[in-house]
C-alpha cells in the first residue's frame, strides 16, 4: 500500500522544480528535468498499484490530483493537457514530452466493465454462474447475490484477485428465480468505488428422489454464520452423491448434479465432500477406489487412484496439516487366519504431489481384532460386525503430533505416528488381558472412578457417563475435549440397529486425562429425542468456532414428520438450547453422510 506521507511530501520545492523546468526549455528539443521525472514516477507508481484519483484541482500555478492514498501537485507548466473519460472511470494526463498516464478516476456508471456471463459454467452446479468483468483498472470485486425478500439469505464475499480482467464466480443463486446481483468494485481493502448491477435467471431444479426440507426451529440472530453442506448420498449408497449446501431458510443455494459429468458419474462420497487449504472440496469415491479433488463448480481438478497402491477406500479422507492426505481404507492383500479378507482396518497416509503412500496402519497390529460380538446383527457386512469386518475405521483425524480415530465396532483410540495406542475408549468387555491397559477407566461428574462393573463392561450406562457405539467423526476441540456422534448402535449390546425401537443417538464431549488414563463425559446431548435423532450408522459433528455452538447431525434412518431421513441440529452446549433444527426427509433412508457448516465461498477465492 503506498502511503499517504509519500505524496504530501511532493508539494514541497514546487517553485525550484518549476525554475528548473523554464530554463531547460530553452534548448532546441524539449526534455523533462530531473523533477519532472518524478513526478511522472509518482503518477506511474498510482496506476500500477492501481489507486483511484478522487478528483483535482487547480491551485495556483500547480495542479493537485487528490487520490485515495493522498495527494500530488503536478506544476501546470509540466502538462500539455488533463483530458477527462468519466464513462471509462479514467482521466489521462498528458505531458508535453509526450509521456500520457491513464490515471483511475471516479466516474459515472460501471454498466460497461461487464463483457460476459455464463450460467451453469461447468454443466454440473446450475446455481452458480460466472461473469467476465474488464476493470477500469486494478481492485478488487465484491459480489453479493441478494437474498429474497424478508429472508437473511444475502451472500456477500469480497474476491481476493485484484488485476482488471477477472472471471468473477457468482455461488449461491437460487433455482427458479431472477437473481439480483451486485458487482462492487473495491480498492484492495475492500472499500466501495462504485458498483454495477446484473440479473441471472435460473431454471428449476430437474433432480429425481430429492429431499424435502421442513425447518422446526431456526433463531437466525444467534445462529453460527454460513451454510450448511448436506452430503446426499443420492437414493442410495450405489447411487450418484449429490451434494447440496442450504441457507438458514431451508433454501437450496448451491448444488452438483454430478450424473452429468463424465468423470465424476458414477462418483460415490462415503463421506461428502471435505474442503481443502486451497479452497477446493477433497472427497473419496467409494465406487471408484479413488481420492478425488473438486472445485466449487463441480470439476474435477485431480485424482488419486488406491487400487493401483493396493487398497480400496472406505468412509474417511482428511488433509493433514503437512499437506498430506488421512485415509481409511481396506488393502487388498489383508488376509484373516482362514484366508479370508479381512476389510476397513487400515488407515494410509498418502502424499499427493508424489502419489506415494508415506505410512501405513494395519489396526490388527494395534487393536484386540478377535474381539467382535458373534451374535450381532449380519444384515450386511457394511454395517453389521463380522471376523472380517471387525474394526470399521470410520473417521481419522490429526491429534497434534498423534492422531485420532473411530473404530465404529471398538472404540475411540489415539495412536502415535508410529502405531502405538495411547488410549481406547471403549467398554471394556471383551479386550482381552492384552488391551487391558490401553482402556481408559470411566470417571463420574466429580472426577471419582466409576466402580459399577456394568458400567465398565458396558452393560449399563451411569448418570453421568456412558461409552460411545458405533461412534463418528472425532473432533479435537479447542479445549482439548473431544466431540463425538455417538450413533447408539447395539448400545449397552442389544440389538439398537436401523428402526430399532427405542435407539437414540448423542452428541458427546469427552475429557481424557492421559495421566490418569481415565475418561470424563462433559455433557451429552439426543437421548430426550429418541427416534426422532437416532441414525444407527452414517452422521456427524461438528464445533462451530464463532459462536462456540455445536452440530448435532443424524443422518440415516432418523424418524421426521413426514417419513424417514436425518436432522440438523445447532446448540449451544452451555444451555442445550436448540438453536437451529431442521428435518430432512428422504426418498431412501439416508439423507446424508455428513453435514458441514462453512462459508458458501472459500475464504481464499
Amino acid at each position: 500500500m503506498i502511503g499517504k506521507r509519500v505524496f504530501f511530501g511532493l508539494k514541497t520545492g514546487l517553485l525550484g522544480f518549476a525554475f528548473l523546468f523554464f530554463i531547460a526549455c530553452k534548448k532546441d528539443k524539449l526534455e523533462l528535468p530531473a523533477a519532472g521525472i518524478e513526478f511522472q514516477n509518482s503518477l506511474e507508481n498510482m496506476v500500477n498499484h492501481g489507486v483511484l484519483l478522487q478528483s483535482y484541482v487547480k491551485e495556483n500555478e500547480n495542479y493537485v490530483f487528490h487520490f485515495e492514498t493522498g495527494d500530488i501537485s503536478v506544476p501546470q507548466a509540466l502538462l500539455l493537457n488533463i483530458q477527462e473519460q468519466p464513462d471509462l472511470w479514467k482521466t489521462v494526463v498528458n505531458f508535453k514530452d509526450k509521456t500520457s498516464f491513464s490515471l483511475l478516476s471516479k466516474g459515472n456508471s460501471l454498466d460497461f466493465i461487464v463483457k460476459d456471463k455464463e450460467l451453469n459454467p461447468s454443466g454440473y452446479n446450475p446455481l452458480s454462474a460466472t461473469v467476465e468483468v474488464l476493470l477500469p483498472g486494478r481492485g478488487r470485486v465484491e459480489v453479493i447475490v441478494e437474498g429474497k425478500p424478508g429472508t437473511t439469505g444475502t451472500i456477500k464475499h469480497l474476491l481476493t484477485a485484484s488485476n482488471p480482467r477477472q472471471v468473477i464466480p457468482v455461488l449461491g443463486l437460487y433455482a427458479d428465480y431472477n437473481n439480483q446481483v451486485d458487482l462492487v468494485f473495491t480498492d484492495m481493502e475492500g472499500k466501495e468505488r462504485g458498483r454495477t448491477h446484473i440479473q441471472i435467471k435460473t431454471a428449476a431444479l430437474d433432480v429425481k428422489a430429492f429431499p424435502t426440507f421442513q425447518t422446526i426451529v431456526a433463531q437466525k440472530d444467534k445462529m453460527e454464520p454460513g451454510f450448511n453442506l448436506v452430503s446426499y448420498p443420492g437414493e442410495s449408497e450405489l447411487d450418484v452423491s449429490c451434494p447440496y449446501m442450504l441457507d438458514a431458510e431451508g433454501e437450496v443455494r448451491w448444488i452438483l448434479l454430478l450424473k452429468a459429468s463424465p468423470k465424476l458419474q458414477r462418483f460415490a462420497a462415503s463421506i461428502g465432500l471435505k474442503r481443502m487449504k486451497n479452497g477446493n472440496f477433497l472427497s473419496g469415491d467409494g465406487q471408484g477406489s479413488r481420492i478425488v479433488e473438486i472445485d466449487m463448480f463441480g470439476n474435477l481438478v485431480k485424482e488419486w487412484d488406491l487400487l493401483k497402491l493396493g487398497y480400496t477406500f472406505h468412509h474417511e479422507v482428511t488433509e493433514a496439516a503437512n499437506g498430506n492426505y488421512l485415509i481409511t481404507v481396506s488393502k487388498s492383500a489383508a488376509r484373516l487366519r482362514n484366508g479370508k479378507p479381512r476389510i476397513n482396518d487400515h488407515i494410509i497416509e498418502l502424499n499427493p504431489l508424489s502419489g506415494v503412500v508415506e505410512k501405513e496402519w494395519d489396526l490388527a497390529n494395534m487393536l484386540d481384532s478377535s474381539r467382535y460380538d458373534h451374535g450381532a446383527d449380519q444384515a450386511g457386512i457394511n454395517y453389521s460386525q463380522t471376523a472380517g469386518n471387525w474394526a470399521h475405521n470410520n473417521s481419522i483425524a490429526a491429534m497434534g503430533n498423534d492422531f485420532l480415530a473411530t473404530v465404529r465396532f471398538q472404540g475411540i483410540m489415539s495412536f502415535t505416528r508410529g502405531g502405538a495406542v495411547k488410549w481406547v475408549i471403549s467398554p471394556h468387555k471383551g479386550w482381552s488381558s492384552g488391551y487391558q491397559q490401553l482402556l481408559l477407566s470411566p470417571v463420574d461428574g466429580q472426577g471419582k472412578l466409576i466402580t459399577d462393573e456394568k458400567v465398565i463392561s458396558g452393560e449399563t450406562a451411569h448418570p453421568d457417563f456412558d461409552w460411545s457405539w458405533g461412534m463418528h467423526t472425532p473432533v479435537l476441540m479447542p479445549n482439548g475435549n473431544i466431540l463425538v456422534f455417538d450413533n447408539g448402535y447395539n448400545r449397552h449390546f442389544k440389538d439398537q440397529t436401523l428402526g430399532s425401537s427405542g435407539g437414540y443417538s448423542r452428541i458427546v464431549e469427552y475429557k481424557v486425562d492421559e495421566a490418569k488414563k481415565t475418561v470424563q463425559q462433559v455433557w451429552a446431548y439426543g437421548e430426550s429425542r429418541g427416534a426422532n435423532g437416532f441414525s444407527a450408522a452414517l452422521s456427524g459433528v461438528q464445533y462451530l468456532s464463532q459462536t462456540g455452538h455445536v452440530m448435532f447431525c443424524p443422518g440415516m434412518g432418523v424418524k421426521t414428520n413426514k417419513g424417514l431421513g436425518g436432522r440438523i441440529v445447532e446448540l449451544d452446549p452451555k444451555t442445550k438450547e436448540v438453536i437451529y433444527d431442521l428435518e430432512i426427509t428422504a426418498p431412501s433412508v439416508s439423507a446424508f453422510h455428513r453435514v458441514t457448516r462453512m462459508s458458501i465461498y472459500p475464504d481464499n477465492m
